[in-house]
């Protein structure tokens, strides 16, 4: 039984490294993209916090992007926390474009340039 059980612990935390350390399978990290628009929802949560941003598009409108980060407990030991960090706010981010094609990317990097916030994944 103990076998049984130290087995079925390694399988679970397997698939849990696996399911956290999937950034490469899904977003290209050889092509870094540069993206401009404005905060629309912010979600900072475990295991990835998830940002909605407006981003102009060549046709005179624009799209909706979401972006992909550290999860909560990282953001905040950089201060950056749901009172920091507000739907409305505009940023440029730096990321890799997701593998599906989609409008989706994982953030390397943001700057705020309306005080100079500036995030940056280690």
């Amino acid at each position: 039984m103990g076998k049984f059980l130290a087995v079925v612990v390694l399988f679970a935390v397997a698939i849990s490294a696996s399911a956290h350390h999937s950034i490469s399978r899904h977003y290209h990290r050889n092509q870094e993209i540069t993206i401009e628009g404005v905060l629309t929802n912010v979600d900072l949560r475990n295991p990835h916090s998830m940002l909605r941003m407006r981003v102009a598009n060549e046709e005179g409108g624009s799209d909706e992007w979401m972006l992909e980060l550290d999860d909560a407990g990282e953001l905040s030991e950089l201060g950056i926390t749901s009172e920091t960090l507000l739907a409305g706010d505009e940023l440029v981010v730096f990321g890799y474009l997701a593998r599906d094609g989609s409008n989706a990317m994982f953030i390397e990097r943001f700057q705020r340039p309306a005080d100079g916030l500036v995030y940056e994944d280690d």
